[in-house]
């Protein structure tokens, strides 16, 4: 038989039925409640160190003297640190990396090269060593690439002067050698032409192929001196300049020439402020030689006068002087050549009085090129960093 228990006993035990259940919810509800409380808690903590590796990140990248750009597969830049910002322009998040740089090997990391690439580009003006990696994925995949580059410019400026030098140095050895053979026989020559003169009498046809003889062993020598003068190693003697006294200085040197061929010469500018640190008798070389080139060229314009104007300004690229001149100008062909070794158009030229201003320049980090002038002619430009 079925026996039904009496109806206050069923509420009882369903009362107890959903106490339980409230109370089992509760504990329940406690501990997802102090789960999420945690997880939370561990959330913000690692945000936090995010936070913190990204900055130091951005420190790290900030204080690298390189440039560092990363793009994804489509060479869009995904950033890009101050240094890289620094050296090209327009770089950005979101930027198009090939038309920022179409020459860079992180393009050819995206494009399907393996790495690492190295490589060097012109950028500017500038010469760009850079080296670039794949970056991937979780599944190993090439998601981008990373590349880090630096400014070499000065460097390999550095680096060519150096073999420059090495070369000049081992010309000069050659050079005093073969000018101590040159030299001995040509005094010997030198010497008996000389003493034919002194016994052919005035009027003699014979005394024109002496005076030709003497004057051609002076060419040679000439020749020879200028020869070892290019391949001399200098050494810069750094004093304080006032560059406009080194101009009237050299004006004064070149007046009797310039007399002599009726060339004005004028000299302009001012300087104020601390006196530039150069070396005054190798910058006067320079400055006498282009001078005296000035005033050859307008005396063989056969106009039989012209108007040298040399003047010194301040620039933005530091102390600058400028010689000009109404003669017949350097055509556009030749304004690299002319300063090559050897390279003249002067009929008892030898082509190294260019060759040698530069050097002179370069050795104190500037440039020197000649341009056409207000004047109708030549303009050289010399500019010296202060």
């Amino acid at each position: 038989m079925n026996q039904r228990l009496p109806a206050s006993s069923t509420a009882a035990a369903e009362a107890l039925d959903l106490a339980t259940a409230l109370r089992v919810f509760d504990e329940t509800t406690a501990a997802l409640a102090a789960h999420i409380t945690r997880l939370e808690q561990t959330l913000v903590a690692k945000q936090a160190e995010l936070t913190a590796a990204n900055a130091r990140l951005a420190a790290v990248m900030d204080g690298v003297a390189a440039g560092v750009v990363a793009i994804d597969r489509e060479a869009r830049v995904l950033m890009a640190n101050p240094a890289a910002c620094a050296i090209i322009a327009g770089l950005r998040p979101g930027a198009d990396w090939r038309v920022l740089a179409p020459e860079s090997p992180a393009l050819r990391i995206v494009a399907g090269e393996p790495g690492p690439l190295r490589g060097e580009r012109m950028h500017g003006g500038l010469i760009l060593a850079a080296r670039a990696n794949a970056l991937r994925d979780q599944q190993g995949g090439v998601s981008g690439a990373v590349e880090v580059f630096e400014d070499v410019t000065e460097l390999r400026r550095l680096a060519e002067q150096a073999a420059r030098v090495d070369r000049l140095q081992r010309l000069g050895e050659m050079a005093a050698g073969v000018a101590h053979e040159i030299r001995n026989p040509l005094n010997g020559i030198a010497g008996f032409a000389s003493l034919l003169l002194a016994d052919l009498p005035p009027g003699d046809r014979r005394r024109r192929y002496a005076e030709a003889i003497v004057a051609g062993v002076r060419d040679l020598d000439r020749t020879v001196s200028s020869l070892l003068e290019f391949t001399r190693p200098r050494r810069l003697d750094r004093r304080p300049q006032d560059p406009l006294a080194l101009l009237q200085s050299v004006a004064a040197l070149a007046a009797p020439d310039a007399e002599a061929a009726g060339v004005e010469i004028a000299v302009q500018g001012a300087w104020s402020g601390p006196m530039p640190a150069c070396d005054g008798p190798q910058l006067k070389q320079v400055l006498l030689n282009l001078l005296r080139n000035a005033i050859e060229a307008i005396g063989e314009t056969g106009r039989g006068r012209g108007r040298v104007v040399l003047a010194v300004v301040r620039s933005a690229e530091g102390l600058e002087f400028i010689v000009d001149d109404d003669g017949p100008g350097v055509p556009e062909a030749d304004r690299e050549r002319i300063f090559s070794p050897f390279h003249t158009t002067k009929q008892q030229g030898t082509g190294l009085g260019l060759a040698v201003s530069q050097s002179i320049v370069q050795l104190h980090g500037g440039s020197i090129a000649v341009e056409d002038s207000p004047l109708g002619g030549a303009r050289f430009r010399c500019v010296i960093p202060i």
